[in-house]
This record gives structure tokens, C-alpha cells and sequence, in this order.
């Protein structure tokens, strides 16, 4: 990364940064997590909710997109790992990281919201 913001702002500072973003990143995903759990857990699934959830096409392409996005920042992650002469510094493996989770946490707040309208409606 010092070639590309190295005259900007030096390895360590943005180490940290997207460490700490990370670790956001993480807060709010369980947080996510634990609300589309209370949601489907109160939501009334007898009225045929299930068919207007999967029936949301905008919805599932956004969500496939993020898990992609997701999926393909991880494997980068972890492929670049395996390099030893061309492996990058640690600060590019964190910013993948970082993509990633942002990934996971888009999907995750799309289900939230799709949720909350399904039992608004109910």
C-alpha cells in the first residue's frame, strides 16, 4: 500500500484505521444478526410469508451480489496469503478483509430490511 497512499497516510495509521473498522464492521453484524433472528422469530409465518420473500427479485440479485463481493474478497484474502515472494504487506490482506465484511454486513442489512417490511405488513 505504499506505493498507492504512501505519500497520504503510512502503513501503520492505515492498519489501524481498517482495524478499527473492522472491528465495527463486526459489532454491527452481530447486532444485525441478532435482529433478523428476534424478527423471524416473531414473524407470522402461517400467512405465507415465505413465498413473498423469495418472490422479492430485487431484493435476492442485491443479496447475491453482496455474498459475491463478499465470497471473492475472502478467497482473494486468503489465496494472497499463500504467495511468499509476490505476498503483499499486511495492510492490503486487512483492506480485503475489511471488503469483505462490508460485504456480509450489506447482505445482512438487506435481510433486516426486508424483514421489517414483511412484518409491518402483517
Amino acid at each position: 500500500m505504499d506505493r498507492l497512499l504512501g505519500t497520504i497516510i503510512d502503513d501503520d495509521s492505515l492498519y489501524k484505521i481498517i482495524q478499527a473498522s473492522i472491528i465495527i464492521l463486526s459489532l454491527f453484524t452481530v447486532y444485525l444478526g441478532i435482529q433478523i433472528a428476534l424478527t423471524w422469530k416473531f414473524l407470522k409465518k402461517d400467512q405465507g410469508n415465505s413465498d413473498e420473500i423469495i418472490s422479492q427479485k430485487g431484493s435476492f440479485i442485491r443479496s447475491s451480489i453482496f455474498i459475491i463481493i463478499m465470497g471473492f474478497f475472502m478467497l482473494s484474502h486468503e489465496f494472497l496469503e499463500g504467495l511468499d515472494e509476490l505476498a503483499p504487506d499486511s495492510t492490503t490482506y486487512e483492506l480485503f478483509e475489511l471488503i469483505a465484511f462490508s460485504g456480509l454486513v450489506m447482505f445482512l442489512y438487506e435481510w433486516h430490511k426486508l424483514l421489517n417490511k414483511i412484518k409491518k405488513k402483517t
